[in-house]
């Protein structure tokens, strides 16, 4: 079974609730979801639009076209008429133009006397008659995502779901494939990956697409410190002040965010603080298009301040590598002591899979909390790595060059050797990230490369094609396989990761979206095959 279900209305319709609810009712029978979310920026009205795919098989992107499109206002239907290649459910308060099955949604919501939010209950409703599933699956969901609270949305969408079968019959019945499967958003796996890894403290000023990791951490967990300041600015300075206590700290934020955050990164890389920002892409430059999917910052990000230090850059592939990756940056940050960047983007973040989350831990590195007198907290070592000393130890960090005990300095030589022991950490961090540099997919004999999300569309399609796929997870350090060309897919206009294959020297053929929205298969498909 592969179903893709599109539920579309506008801002303030439960959308997006809704496209999470219907995944969850899919997986409480053992199948596989993924739910892709698209909105414009506004609070009401516009168009949302959230796309679930289910399958007896995992699944890692949404398809391009529906085999059911659920409508809860007439305009989005014109919107979403090109890619329909199956029924139709709208809401009988409108007349859908290519007829349908028609729910009186509004109808039901006012006569339970309900705010018109809840016609997105209905629609779960409907969509359970329309495939057949038993009522109290569905009620099973909303108990267990809103407990005391679900009684009216199971009232609602039972009345909607008992109309469905008084006018119409179910297209197909969808049975148990299995036990219930937990569907985990992109937001949660960062956050939960830095907790594993011993975040304490997490700062943000909220940005699409990145501010879901911000109201995770502030509802889900309570033993976490999670703080909004007055802008990334502070955010970031925050971030490094905990650090700078002995905190596992991070901050996260997208594109115009982090640039307010260039100036406090060079910063970090001259004091030698642990810093991790999370910069979740969306379209830009400026404010581009703020709920939209790209992957336009990978050049900025590799060099975000000026000057020469060490930084570690990566992005995961997928909701499940995202938990493993978020603690993987949070221990190599703590490690060597530098700026860590988990590079993701709108799709991954905002997008919602089942999934397991596993593979993340903390490293333990070692802290002085004491001190006798004054701690060498740039002690010039061969590797580079100093001891890190906390307060109430006796230690002076600078953002200025500086001696080994922190003291402000221009000489020559002295800057020489800092220098060369900072950038000393460049190598040992190769080694450590080597073998977790890049992951690959089946045999082949031409190689298609990607980067963070656009892996879901891709491995559906590669394997069938004849493809080797190669995602890259550490873009700083870049380690790549034995590689003389290879197809690179991404969503930017110029190739960004094209342009660092061909600096290695790899002649690229660039596959490459600038529209705001991913890759789905049937794209890559046409283009690759």
């Amino acid at each position: 079974m592969d179903i893709n279900i599109c539920i579309t209305g506008a801002a303030g319709d439960g959308v997006k609730e809704a496209g999470e609810l219907c995944a969850k009712l899919f997986s409480e029978l053992g199948y596989y979801a993924f739910v892709y979310q698209e909105y414009q920026s506004r609070i009401r009205g516009g168009h949302n639009a959230s796309i679930v795919r289910v399958s007896d098989k995992p699944v890692h992107s949404h398809r391009k076209y529906y085999d059911l499109l659920v409508c809860l206002e007439d305009y989005v239907y014109r919107i979403h008429e090109p890619y329909v290649r199956g029924d139709i459910i709208y809401d009988t308060k409108f007349s859908c133009e290519k007829g349908g099955i028609g729910i009186p949604m509004t109808e039901i919501v006012k006569e339970a006397n309900e705010p018109m939010i809840f016609r997105n209950a209905a629609s779960l409703g409907a969509i359970a008659a329309y495939y057949s599933i038993d009522f109290g699956v569905l009620e099973d969901v909303f108990v267990r995502t809103f407990g005391e609270k679900a009684k009216d949305d199971v009232v609602i969408s039972k009345a909607a779901y008992d109309h469905f079968f008084e006018h119409h019959q179910a297209k197909m019945s969808v049975e148990r494939l299995g036990e219930r499967r937990e569907v985990v958003a992109g937001s949660k796996a960062i956050a939960e990956g830095l907790i594993a890894a011993g975040l304490e403290y997490y700062y943000a000023y909220p940005m699409t697409p990145a501010s879901p990791i911000l109201h995770y951490i502030i509802k889900k967990r309570r033993d976490i410190i999670a703080y909004q300041p007055e802008s990334e600015i502070a955010a970031v300075n925050m971030a490094i002040g905990s650090a700078f206590a002995g905190k596992r700290s991070a901050t996260g934020t997208s594109g115009g965010g982090f640039a307010l955050m260039s100036e406090s990164i060079g910063m970090a890389g001259m004091a030698e603080v642990p810093l991790l920002i999370v910069e979740a892409q969306r379209v830009g430059p400026s404010t581009g298009m703020a709920t939209y999917h790209a992957q336009d910052d990978l050049n900025f990000v590799l060099y975000p301040s000026h000057g020469e230090f060490p930084l570690v850059v990566a992005s995961p592939y997928t909701i499940e590598d995202a938990y493993k990756l978020s603690a993987e940056l949070m221990n190599l940050a703590w490690k060597y002591q530098t700026p860590v960047i988990l590079l993701t983007d709108k799709h991954l973040v905002e997008s919602l899979q089942t999934a397991e989350l596993h593979g993340a831990e903390i490293e333990e590195t070692e802290i002085v909390r004491s001190s006798d007198g004054v701690v060498k907290r740039y002690e010039l070592t061969e590797s580079g790595v100093s001891r890190y000393a906390v307060p109430p130890a006796i230690a002076k960090f600078n953002s200025n060059e500086h001696t080994e005990y922190g003291i402000t300095t221009d000489s020559a030589e002295v800057r020489k050797a800092m220098h060369d022991k900072r950038v000393r950490k460049e190598k040992l961090i190769l080694e450590d990230v080597r073998g977790k540099g890049y992951v690959e997919y089946f045999k082949g004999k031409e190689a298609v490369v990607t980067w963070g999300s656009t892996f879901g569309a891709l491995y559906e399609v590669v394997e069938e094609l004849g493809y080797r796929l190669i995602v890259i997870r550490y873009l700083r350090p870049l380690v790549l396989p034995e590689l003389e060309k290879a197809k690179v897919v991404e969503c930017n206009r110029t190739g960004q990761l094209a342009g660092l294959l061909e600096s290695r020297g790899v002649r690229v053929e660039r596959v490459l979206k600038w529209d705001g929205r991913p890759f789905t298969p049937e794209e890559l498909r046409e283009v690759l095959g």
